[in-house]
């Protein structure tokens, strides 16, 4: 097996035997890449996606995918990203036609727009599972591919049939159950050197951050009604509100429910982390919902105030802090895992499907 180049703070990722996990032994994630670095690589694919009217858009996915892949690394060795820009522009031609269509068709006739509202609707399960299985074929990690095996009817059963049963006849509180079948889902399905991942989690663990997120979304509305009434009353003597009243109002209203929603993913991606399995070795996931809201409340100001500019710092940022909150658990010689895994995949990797290789980024 040839050497594998350590990134510069490797020193600071020595093996160690955590507290929390005894008896495995702790890889943390991190993630090297520097904001000067990919803003020359993020201007260059804004000035020439703009130049080309988009079309170099798709090799601009590529570049930035492959720097943030090669910048994060895991016991040793980074993760790559091996597509290639013309799937991914095949993809988003077939997204700008089915959306361009159902815009275009609202001009002409509201059925006919409701029609491919449902048409859309009933290819989701699809599109979800081409884009699974496009995503893992070219992800990499230590040279083995990813794989994607489930299948489109479970995917149908679990992102149609199961939310149309259940959402609307529950008022929306079993979203939780729904989410817990697409997580599912989604971490059974992937594969890595022919070894399936597991996933330990129940749909009870699911409901708490889920029903949390409705107490507080219902507490919010409650407050922001109060707040709107106090500002319709205090100027009832001046007639109706002014506009921007109304409009901070509403941006107030919809922070919260932003705040809330960051909550949620939070406490769902530790969740679907620190519930997941692969041949004996997990994963641990600690990201703070305080300071994620921070980290998106900064990062949006950021931008906002130096018009965009500030686009690369914030995902380097991010990028950084999502990884020093995870840490793989390996409970034996990851080289060995590697070395058996390479063998099953190279007598498995002629069922990859090519038929149709796009990336539909829905």
């Amino acid at each position: 097996m040839s050497t594998v180049e350590l990134p510069p703070s490797a020193a600071q990722n020595e093996l160690r035997l955590p507290e929390s996990a005894p008896g495995f032994i702790e890889h943390p994630f991190q993630f090297t890449g520097d904001t000067r670095e990919f803003f020359r690589i993020w201007i260059v694919n804004l000035a020439l996606s703009i130049v080309t009217l988009g079309i170099y858009s798709a090799w601009a996915k590529v570049r930035t995918n492959r720097y943030f892949y090669a910048n994060t690394w895991v016991a040793g060795a980074p993760f790559q990203y091996l597509a290639q820009p013309i799937p991914i522009l095949k993809g988003r031609i077939i997204a700008a036609g089915v959306f361009g269509s159902y815009a275009l068709a609202g001009h002409f006739s509201t059925k006919l727009q409701l029609a491919l509202a449902g048409g859309i609707a009933l290819i989701v399960p699809w599109m979800v599972v081409r884009g699974l299985r496009f995503h893992a074929r070219y992800s990499a990690w230590r040279s083995l591919n990813f794989r994607f095996v489930g299948g489109y009817g479970a995917a149908y059963l679990r992102y149609l049939v199961i939310p149309l049963l259940v959402i609307p006849f529950t008022l929306g509180f079993a979203y939780a159950y729904v989410k817990w079948q697409q997580r599912r889902f989604v971490v059974e399905g992937h594969r890595f050197g022919g070894k399936e991942f597991k996933f330990h989690a129940t749909s009870g663990d699911f409901f708490p951050p889920y029903l949390a997120a409705i107490g507080l979304g219902f507490l919010w509305v409650i407050f922001v009604v109060v707040v709107m009434m106090s500002v319709v009353f205090a100027g009832a003597h001046a007639g109706p509100p002014e506009k921007w009243k109304i409009y901070s109002v509403a941006a107030f209203e919809y922070a919260g429910f932003f705040l809330i929603g960051i909550y949620v993913v939070a406490r769902v991606t530790n969740l679907v982390y620190n519930k997941t399995e692969l041949d004996g070795h997990r994963l641990q996931s600690s990201l703070r919902a305080r300071d994620l809201m921070a980290l998106y409340v900064g990062n949006t100001f950021a931008i906002l105030f130096s018009a965009g500019l500030l686009i690369p710092w914030a995902m380097v940022r991010m990028a950084k802090y999502r990884a020093s909150c995870l840490t793989l658990l390996a409970s034996g010689d990851l080289d060995t895992f590697v070395a058996v895994a390479s063998a099953e995949e190279n007598a498995t990797g002629a069922e990859m499907d090519v038929l149709f290789d796009v990336d539909l980024g829905f």
